[in-house]
């Protein structure tokens, strides 16, 4: 069932999990593992990960989104502008990210305050973020500075546009990591007192004990693709024979495995 960002996210202490997909094989499979558990979900699409333009994935999502035996927010992942989020709003989708992290905070304030007002014309709900999560996607990558979520521009930037959800930078990067993750914690615990769900981006790679780690201190939302990618990739190159849809079936198989296990971890 359709459900907007605000109705998925827990309590504190445990985390949903937001799965970017590229494909409806991927998202047949999130939903399939979030249905075997009974816990919602978000599924997410970034655009800029590539796959099919969002206008011809949306209905195929959203037909997946509203067949589910358990809520599903329908996510627009690191929308680069009002005009990406605009589109993915009359598409269907139930919440929005205006990602304005790269930009000085006054203009990153202004435009994620109009996405938030277009949203909730839509009924929708909008993720902000403060901080740049670097990285790519490919190769192990470490591309790009870190710059830690400011706890003083995070509460302003909540203020003055309302967001449901922030996504902050502590220490995590976009894409597979080189070498260990070092976590801030001490900020992360700042950060959660702020009247805010809070978001982890970059999250592959992690171990349990890092994982459970941000949860405890506050995140509540856990934005997962690298591993998948990683998975999908190895499930096709080690699937015996050369059936497409066999192939297929065995890729969802391992993604679903991979997803209902974050999933358990992050919910507890």
């Amino acid at each position: 069932m359709l459900a907007t960002l605000r109705e998925v996210i827990p309590e504190k202490g445990r985390a949903v999990g937001a799965f970017d997909v590229v494909g409806l094989e991927w998202a047949e499979a999130v939903l399939e593992g979030a249905e075997t558990l009974g816990l919602p979900v978000v599924l997410s699409v970034a655009p800029h990960l590539g796959g099919p333009p969002l206008k011809a994935l949306a209905p195929g999502l959203r037909a997946l989104a509203e067949a589910a035996r358990v809520p599903v927010a329908l996510h627009l992942d690191h929308g680069e502008s009002l005009e990406a989020v605009v589109e993915a709003l009359r598409l269907g989708f139930t919440s929005v990210m205006l990602d304005g992290s790269h930009l000085p905070l006054e203009e990153n304030i202004r435009q994620t305050r109009l996405a938030a007002e277009v949203a909730r014309a839509f009924g929708a709900t909008v993720e902000g973020e403060v901080g740049a999560v670097p990285g790519g996607y490919g190769e192990a990558v470490d591309e790009g500075p870190l710059a830690y979520t400011d706890p003083e521009e995070a509460r302003v930037f909540l203020e003055e546009t309302g967001v449901d959800a922030l996504a902050v930078s502590i220490g995590t990067r976009h894409g597979l990591h080189k070498g260990a993750v070092r976590l801030n914690l001490p900020l992360l615990e700042e950060l959660s007192r702020l009247p805010v769900p809070l978001v982890l981006h970059g999250a592959s790679g992690l171990s349990p004990e890092d994982y459970r780690a941000v949860v405890a201190r506050g995140i509540r939302k856990i934005n997962l693709y690298a591993d998948l990618a990683l998975k999908a990739a190895e499930a096709l190159k080690e699937a015996p024979g050369e059936d497409y849809l066999a192939l297929m079936a065995g890729m969802k198989e391992v993604l679903k495995g991979l997803v209902e296990a974050r999933m358990r971890l992050w919910w507890g």
